[in-house]
């Protein structure tokens, strides 16, 4: 099981894109997995945005640089 995103880069290309558990290291050489089930989606990286929790409703949040 990974624990942190160091481990992910670590792992094996081909096991990076499956939803599968059973990880093999990036010293593994694998050309095919029978067992390979790709993600159906694709998960975009999010950035969060703080909430603005002060302001009317409707109204758009204020920069504070």
């Amino acid at each position: 099981m990974m624990k942190t995103n160091a481990d992910k880069n670590q792992l094996n290309p081909l096991c990076r894109k499956c939803v599968r558990t059973c990880r093999q290291p990036l010293s593994v050489v694998l050309c095919d997995c029978k067992r390979f089930q790709p993600y159906p989606f694709k998960i975009p990286r999010h950035q969060f945005d703080q909430i603005d929790l002060f302001s009317p409703p409707g109204l758009p949040p204020e920069d504070s640089d």
